[in-house]
């Protein structure tokens, strides 16, 4: 590592989106192997990195066991940046999304009238997205950031930021301060960089709870995604594996606490009377996590000298798969607002990266928080109006508004970025 106490761009975070970040903006246009303009500000002790980046066999799987959903143009984005090829073989396709409203149906002749999934997407020409373990991804992502010229500062955590100078600074307990032209915050929902610049942010109550686990199922999924929108709050099964599942399954706290609490076989015959018997039986596969939900969204996504990103500028509910799909966007769109300056001489703290970001990721990002957040009230909380809306979703299946959605789950559509579209910023 080199010992600057300067760069062009600091990311701070060392998680999936902070990795992410830092890699995509290294192709922006700045800086050098000799002397890194792009760092990664990370608190946690250095990571472990495979021997040998070019081998997904010699990553090391760690106590992470929950998975994300990566659209088509994510798929592509990383692709670009070459992590793709460490974790495409273990990679699950979702081929096809059905979706479901209300509790199954329990035989009997309305159960062979109609499907019960009645809305339902695919596309004929390639998977809509890949379902990846959590560790896998991370362990690529920092293999192929090794790569580059980029400056990983361990162990090192953020006390204080300040923008309103020509430079950003960054204070830490432990270590020099740093400068910057721009500081990318990607340090999750609860972020300290962006309470430092005092930008307010607009958190939901934490009144559900999101259980996570792998289940392994007695009827293969076919590389079909399943949501089905019951009254407690929606579940969600993801094909991950031959056989397996991932299940997010977003109930009441107390409820959830309820769950938590069972043994395996209880827990596996609530999940089964939740979900029915579309892929016969359902065992637990692994430990259960509670993940307490707080949807956050920002007030504001820039500040001086400073950019959101991730879960820091939007936390949104889990029930579409997209959180990390945004950061994807994120990450992109702002690789090429830093290029484009670059390219006019300009510096990444210059003040049209921050207006281009914030012009470009508008659209997406407010979109996709209302489409999960008002859906989740709606089908949680409204369960009368929620009972119309689901009558309806057969209506959706037939109309261009399907295709809108479709499209949007791909990935793509909303945010138009280079590496979204398998180029390098340009």
């Amino acid at each position: 590592m080199t010992d600057q106490t300067h760069y062009e761009v600091i990311v701070v975070g060392g998680g999936l989106t902070g990795v992410m970040m830092a890699l995509a903006l290294s192709y922006g246009g700045y800086g050098s192997a000799a002397a890194p303009a792009i760092a990664l500000v990370d608190r946690a002790p250095a990571h472990l990195k495979p021997p040998n980046s070019e081998s997904s066999a010699t990553i090391t799987p760690s106590a992470d066991h929950r998975t994300t959903t990566i659209h088509a143009a994510g798929k592509t984005m990383l692709e670009t940046l070459g992590v793709w090829p460490l974790i495409g073989d273990m990679a699950t396709p979702i081929t096809r999304i059905k979706i479901a409203n209300g509790a199954p149906r329990q035989g009997g002749l309305a159960r062979r009238q109609r499907p019960e999934f009645n809305l339902d997407w695919h596309d004929a020409d390639q998977p809509m997205a890949y379902v990846v373990a959590n560790d896998r991804l991370l362990d690529a992502l920092y293999a192929v950031m090794a790569t580059r010229p980029i400056a990983h500062i361990n162990d090192a955590e953020v006390t204080s930021f300040d923008g309103t100078g020509d430079l950003a600074r960054l204070q830490f307990a432990s270590r020099p301060d740093l400068t910057c032209q721009l500081v990318v915050a990607c340090d999750g929902a609860k972020s300290k960089l962006r309470d430092y610049a005092g930008i307010r942010s607009f958190a939901e109550p934490h009144r559900q709870t999101a259980i996570v686990a792998n289940l392994t199922l007695e009827r293969d999924h076919a590389n079909i995604a399943y949501q089905r929108f019951l009254p407690s709050g929606p579940l969600a099964l993801m094909p991950h594996g031959p056989f397996r599942a991932s299940l997010v399954w977003t109930l009441p706290k107390a409820e959830a606490d309820h769950f938590m609490a069972l043994d395996e076989a209880d827990f596996a015959n609530v999940i089964l009377a939740a979900f029915g018997e579309t892929l016969g039986g359902l065992q637990l596969d692994g430990p259960r996590l509670g993940w307490p939900l707080k949807p956050t969204i920002s007030r504001k996504m820039t500040g001086p000298h400073l950019v959101l990103a991730g879960d820091a500028s939007h936390a949104i509910h889990p029930l579409a798969g997209q959180g990390y799909n945004l950061a994807l966007g994120d990450a992109a769109v702002l690789a090429d607002c830093l290029a484009r300056a670059s390219a006019r001489g300009l510096g990444a703290g210059h003040r049209s990266v921050e207006t281009d970001y914030l012009a470009e990721r508008k659209l997406e990002v407010t979109a996709m928080t209302a489409m999960t957040s008002g859906l989740n009230q709606l089908v949680s909380f409204q369960p009368a109006i929620a009972k119309v809306t689901g009558a309806g979703m057969g209506l959706v299946n037939a109309s261009p508004v399907k295709s809108f959605f479709q499209k949007s789950a791909m990935g793509g559509h909303l945010a138009r970025a280079n590496l979204l579209k398998g180029h390098l910023p340009a």
